[in-house]
């Protein structure tokens, strides 16, 4: 009975230690960077890309031209980020190795 007792708590003290290393990766990937554009993301295509912007403009009955700028960003949550970063660090590169 101590043995089940004993192993139970082991696995309770695993598993609470390995969801808090990834809950605080994941938080300290989402805060240091700030909006994901740091030197880590710097050859990301997809982190760089920049906002889709939509332009709306009317004219009202007092002659005034109104426009409107909408601006759309991708946000990636952080634990998209880190899986894309894990598989990219699996993936295979297909370009030619550089010379030295």
């Amino acid at each position: 009975m101590r043995l089940v007792v004993w192993n139970t708590r082991a696995a309770l003290l695993y598993s609470l230690g390995s969801w808090t290393m990834l809950g605080a990766m994941i938080h300290y990937n989402s805060t240091s960077s700030g909006d994901g554009r740091g030197p880590e993301n710097e050859g990301d295509a997809q982190a760089n890309q920049a906002g889709r912007k939509e332009v709306f403009t009317r004219e009202t009955a007092l002659g005034f031209k109104v426009t409107t700028v909408v601006t759309y960003k991708d946000v990636q949550p952080p634990l998209t980020r880190l899986l894309r970063r894990v598989v990219s660090f699996f993936g295979f590169n297909d370009d030619p190795p550089s010379e030295k």
